[in-house]
C-alpha cells in the first residue's frame, strides 16, 4: 500500500504536528512547479492527478471524487471566483492525506478540532492556505508592508484569494502579535424571535497570533466607536484599545473596515474586520 504525502512526511519529520507536515508539503508543491503568484489552481491540481476542476450548483463549496475518468474537482457555482479558488486549493489538499482515494472528499461545515487530532478539513484549510498564500512569498511582501487592511487588500488582489483568507494570513505571518476580529450586525441567541429586539454589531469570531484578552462570541461593539463606524462606511486606522470587547484597556492600533459577503439567500450583506496590534513604544525624544 502506498503511503500517503502526509504520512511520508511524518516519518521524516516525527518531531512536527500535522499542521507543519501539511504546510511543508504544499511549499514543497509550490516550490517543485516553480509557481509564482497568483499561484494556478489547474497547474497545481495537474500535478496532484487532477483531471478535472467542473463549477456545478452544489451545497457545499466544494468536492474531490474519483470517477472513470480520474479525480475530479467540483465547485460551487454560487460563490464568488476567489472563493471558488480557496476551495479548489482545499480539495487539492485532500491528496496529501492518508485515504482521499478511497472516499469522496466534501467541503461543508469543518469539524471542531481537539487538541488530540485535527481533523482532515482542518489539515486541508492549512494546505489551501499554503498553496493560494505561500509563507516565502506573503513573508517577503510584509517585510516591506504597513499594518493594517489596506495591505491585505492588497495581498487579495496579489493572489487572487478573498480578503478574509488574506487576513488570516497576515495574522500567521505578520512580525508583531495580530489580532483578527469579524463582526457582523445580528441580534443575540436569546433576542431571536423577539418582536422589539434590534440588531448590533456583534461579534462573530476572533483569530489572534500571541496572547490576547479573551473577546466572547455574540459580543456587542460600542456605539460611536471604531467598529460601528467602520459599519458605516468610515475607513478607520486608530489608536484606541480593545475596552468595547474585552477586559483591559491597553493601547492598540485598529485598522478596520466594511465589507459585503452573499449570504445563502442570495443577498449581500455587511460585515466588519478588524485587525489589532499592541501600539509599539514611542522613542524616546532626543535632547
Amino acid at each position: 500500500m502506498q503511503l500517503s504525502l502526509l504520512e511520508r512526511s511524518r516519518l521524516t519529520r516525527p518531531q512536527l504536528a500535522d499542521e507543519e507536515h501539511v504546510a511543508l508539503i504544499a511549499a514543497d508543491v509550490v516550490r517543485e512547479l516553480d509557481e509564482h503568484p497568483p499561484i494556478s489552481l489547474d497547474v497545481v491540481a495537474s500535478f496532484r492527478d487532477i483531471a478535472k476542476i467542473k463549477t456545478e450548483p452544489m451545497s457545499c463549496a466544494g468536492s474531490l471524487t474519483r470517477e472513470p475518468s480520474g479525480f475530479v474537482i467540483r465547485l460551487r457555482a454560487s460563490d464568488s471566483p476567489r472563493r471558488r479558488r480557496f476551495s479548489g486549493f482545499h480539495e487539492v489538499g485532500h491528496t496529501f492525506l492518508p485515504g482521499y482515494a478511497d472516499v469522496p472528499q466534501y467541503r461543508c461545515q469543518p469539524v471542531a478540532r481537539t487538541r488530540e487530532r485535527v481533523d482532515e478539513e482542518s489539515l486541508s484549510d492549512v494546505a489551501a492556505a499554503e498553496l493560494i498564500l505561500p509563507r516565502r512569498y506573503v513573508s517577503a511582501d510584509l517585510a516591506a508592508a504597513d499594518f493594517g487592511l489596506d495591505t491585505v487588500v492588497e495581498l487579495a488582489e496579489k493572489y487572487e484569494a478573498s480578503v478574509q483568507a488574506s487576513a488570516h494570513r497576515f495574522v500567521q505571518l505578520w512580525p508583531e502579535p495580530a489580532l483578527l476580529v469579524l463582526l457582523q450586525p445580528a441580534l443575540k441567541p436569546s433576542e431571536l424571535g423577539a418582536a422589539d429586539a434590534e440588531e448590533k454589531l456583534r461579534v462573530v469570531w476572533a483569530h489572534g497570533r500571541g496572547r490576547w484578552p479573551f473577546i466572547p462570541k455574540h459580543k456587542s461593539a460600542a456605539e460611536g466607536g471604531a467598529l460601528t463606524r467602520a459599519l458605516d462606511g468610515e475607513v478607520v486606522d486608530e489608536r484606541t484599545t480593545l475596552a468595547d470587547l474585552a477586559a483591559g484597556d491597553d493601547a492598540v492600533d485598529v485598522s478596520t473596515r466594511v465589507f459585503h459577503y452573499r449570504a445563502a439567500d442570495g443577498e449581500l450583506r455587511p460585515q466588519v474586520l478588524a485587525l489589532y496590534r499592541r501600539t509599539p513604544p514611542q522613542p524616546l525624544a532626543r535632547r
